[in-house]
């Protein structure tokens, strides 16, 4: 007998937070791969995710490194190997890891100066 979805979902609740994660980002990634070809959109929607919860939480963060799942923080840290370590043991297959500056950098467009 095939389980039901509430008995599919009590199941899921009773499993540690690690575990949860893993199959949220395994229901993400089967929504966005499942033929259609979106899975870089996905990617980009993570990006910009990350980009704006930096922007929102750099006050608070500013001089750490920190890890992040979309806008969700995994770690933070004085080190980017750390933090990197860190979100790597929550199961987070490529983390956005970044310094928190003070100010938002623009994008670099080299050129020479005259």
């Amino acid at each position: 007998m095939i389980p039901s979805l509430d008995q599919i979902i009590k199941s899921i609740e009773q499993l540690p937070t690690a575990e949860q994660e893993k199959i949220r980002r395994w229901l993400e990634d089967k929504g966005v791969t499942n033929g259609e070809g979106h899975h870089s959109q996905a990617l980009a929607n993570r990006s910009e995710k990350s980009l704006r919860w930096l922007h929102e939480n750099r006050d608070k963060y500013s001089g750490q490194w920190v890890a992040l799942d979309g806008d969700r923080l995994i770690a933070n840290g004085p080190t980017a190997k750390e933090v990197y370590s860190k979100a790597k043991a929550e199961g987070i297959e490529i983390p956005f890891v970044e310094l928190v500056t003070d100010e938002e950098s623009g994008p670099f467009t080299g050129g020479w100066l005259s």
